[in-house]
């Protein structure tokens, strides 16, 4: 991972220190550090299983990501923030393989604005569609078809613990400036609650560009559906 900077915060259990949290964000500054590097800095540590993981404003290579989903330490995550960690570049297919193996334990999965493309989505998929204990997932910020967005949305038919979810607005609905055309997106918008509700009812989902420049929403805040124009 480019131009990190590890913080950490541990938590102490019996008589052992045991790190419970890894948080490894983007300064600009320092040099290069690897998720490995960052990784092998806490190797004492790191035996212990990390329950969170935030790798934020980065740039991961695709050995990084494999790194990720290879650690054993990894396998009972509650919480994964990737957010503006741009993923277009890179298979996704270590990404998922994580995603199977936290599925059991796995509450909130943070992919917002990782510039990840439809095109990538299927690898993704059959872990995010296992993570039965997921409360939190945000995805906006991403660039899909609204084909990939339905597809994206049948596969969460099993997490029914899903109380707060995010996702873009999809590429049919974006002019050429690439901001989203209300009167297009508006019936998108609809046509894709109606998908997700064939499989499970929602509870707070916000679908679109975030804050809403229309009423100003965020997801953020207390709102069932963002159903603005």
């Amino acid at each position: 991972m480019k131009g990190g900077k590890v913080h950490q915060t541990c938590a102490y259990h019996s008589r052992s220190s045991i790190l419970k949290s890894l948080v490894i964000t983007n300064d600009f500054v320092s040099n290069s550090l690897s998720v490995k590097g960052c990784f092998e800095l806490q190797e004492r540590c790191l035996q212990n299983p990390l329950e969170n993981l935030e790798l934020t404003c980065g740039y991961l290579l695709e050995e990084d990501m494999k790194c990720l989903s290879q650690y054993p330490s990894l396998g009972y995550l509650k919480h994964l923030n990737l957010s503006y960690v741009p993923l277009f570049r890179i298979s996704l297919e270590a990404l998922g393989a994580l995603l199977e193996k936290v599925a059991a334990t796995l509450e909130t999965l943070i992919l917002e604005g990782c510039q990840i493309h439809y095109s990538q989505l299927s690898a993704i998929l059959p872990g995010l569609s296992h993570c039965s204990q997921l409360t939190t997932f945000y995805f906006g910020r991403n660039c899909m078809s609204m084909d990939a967005l339905k597809d994206l949305l049948r596969h969460t038919s099993g997490l029914s613990k899903l109380s707060l979810e995010t996702y873009p607005a999809p590429d049919e609905s974006l002019n050429s400036l690439a901001r989203v055309d209300w009167e297009i997106f508006t019936p998108l918008r609809a046509e894709l609650m109606w998908t997700l509700r064939e499989v499970r009812q929602p509870r707070r989902i916000f679908t679109g560009p975030a804050p809403c420049p229309s009423c100003g929403s965020s997801p953020s805040e207390e709102l069932e559906f963002h159903l603005c124009c």
